[in-house]
């Protein structure tokens, strides 16, 4: 078992997230797991990630405040604490925190391919 404090997770930079602190909860830098990349990623007001897809699919978890996810069509969701969204390897979006405090997210994905 791999225990991961919080207070002790690493950071990480996404590219493009620069407003955006991220911190590695599981997999990767943080621990064994090999199934799976967890991430905790606080955005602050106003923070915004430019429209752009990756290669792998990918689940937001509110846990704080509200974002909101633009896709490439101009489709909106806005997610509130506890919502979450699945977003398709190739998906176009972008994330923004529209309001005037704090929002963050768990990230998952899978890992990436070696």
């Amino acid at each position: 078992m791999d225990v991961v404090r919080f207070a002790d997770a690493p950071f990480y930079t996404a590219p493009d997230h620069e407003a955006v602190e991220a911190r590695r909860l599981q997999g990767g830098e943080a621990s064994s797991a090999d199934f799976a990349l967890v991430g905790y990623s606080t955005f602050p007001a106003s923070a915004r990630v430019p429209m752009g897809a990756g290669p792998i699919g990918k689940v937001y978890v509110v846990t704080q405040g509200t974002l909101t996810i633009e896709q490439a069509d101009g489709e909106r969701h806005v997610l509130s604490q506890w919502d979450s969204i699945f977003i398709a390897a190739d998906e176009s979006r972008a994330v923004v925190n529209e309001g005037s405090e704090p929002a963050a997210m768990i990230v998952v994905t899978p890992p990436p391919q070696h």
